[in-house]
């Protein structure tokens, strides 16, 4: 027991090992009912941001910049320590992605998770999707440290569509419908490269995670003339969190360290309670640049 005692916590170490720490804090807290409003934006992304910042400025909302955590730069032994390791004894896994690393150089391999000791990430997953995680872990972790029970996080790709001063109420709705409510998204559904709907309608197996079936992740309730209960979906670009929701998620990655993408992982926390907005309030920018399969800032004008 004590060995599996310290594994666990060396894990949970691995993981909170490259979080960001959130600094310069001002009170972000522009909202009813909203403790605080962070902004993930790379450092490399700053005209991203301030075009978020425009569309949020007209109804005196502020939130906290933070500095996201760029995968693209992270040191090899990050690579190594975040993923699933494979261990002797486990069965081989599906098809997944091995960064590998050479005589200095690193190249990406796609491989059966079979070989003891080595870190495996899901299929295709890249350096910038490792980034987009440890940024909201890392925004998670500020904020379950500073006592906030329910935040707002938002990515720098947002489209304002009504007044998101709307969400303050819907909060207090959702309350009353739910009081253990963990996650609130601010639209319905992700936009796809031309504006339409993108319905997440599945779900992959998980090395070393128990799932539920895919009747569970495919609910979509009617809780409320505005909302509804669901199971699974795409989009981390606006997501209001509540205290409990915090400590759930961060536990889950702590415990299970990184395999997919954040949009296809938070479904999976252990009774994880999800809600959508039915109309869209702060959405995607549809087809909008992004940094996820490439460090496309590299190549901006």
């Amino acid at each position: 027991m004590r060995i599996l005692f310290f594994l666990v916590l060396l894990q949970a170490h691995c993981v909170e090992r490259y979080f960001h720490p959130v600094t310069d804090k001002i009170n972000a807290s522009t909202m009813s009912n909203i403790d605080f409003i962070y902004m993930i934006n790379l450092d490399e992304r700053p005209e991203k941001y301030e075009k978020s910042m425009n569309v949020l400025r007209p109804y005196g909302i502020s939130p906290h910049r933070f500095s996201a955590v760029n995968g693209w730069t992270l040191p090899f032994q990050a690579l190594d320590e975040l993923g699933v390791i494979y261990q002797p004894g486990l069965p081989e896994g599906p098809l997944s992605t091995v960064f590998r690393h050479e005589d200095g150089d690193e190249f990406f391999s796609c491989e059966i998770m079979k070989e003891p000791g080595v870190s495996y990430y899901c299929h295709s997953f890249t350096r910038g999707a490792i980034g987009c995680i440890l940024s909201h872990l890392s925004v998670l972790q500020d904020a379950w440290e500073s006592g906030y029970q329910t935040i707002w996080i938002i990515e720098d790709d947002i489209n304002v569509i009504s007044n998101p001063h709307t969400l303050s109420s819907l909060v207090v709705q959702l309350g009353q419908v739910d009081p253990n409510w963990d996650v609130l998204f601010t639209d319905n559904e992700i936009k796809g490269g031309h504006g339409e709907r993108v319905h997440c309608g599945g779900i992959l197996p998980r090395p070393l995670v128990s799932l539920q079936p895919l009747s569970y992740y495919l609910q979509r309730v009617d809780v409320h003339p505005d909302l509804l209960k669901i199971g699974l979906r795409y989009g981390s670009h606006s997501m209001i969190v509540h205290r409990s929701g915090m400590i759930k998620i961060l536990e889950y990655f702590k415990k299970n360290k990184l395999f997919f993408p954040y949009d296809m992982e938070y479904c999976f926390v252990p009774e994880i309670r999800m809600y959508e907005c039915k109309q869209d309030i702060v959405t995607n920018i549809a087809g909008g640049p992004s940094d996820l399969g490439t460090p496309s800032y590299k190549n901006k004008n």
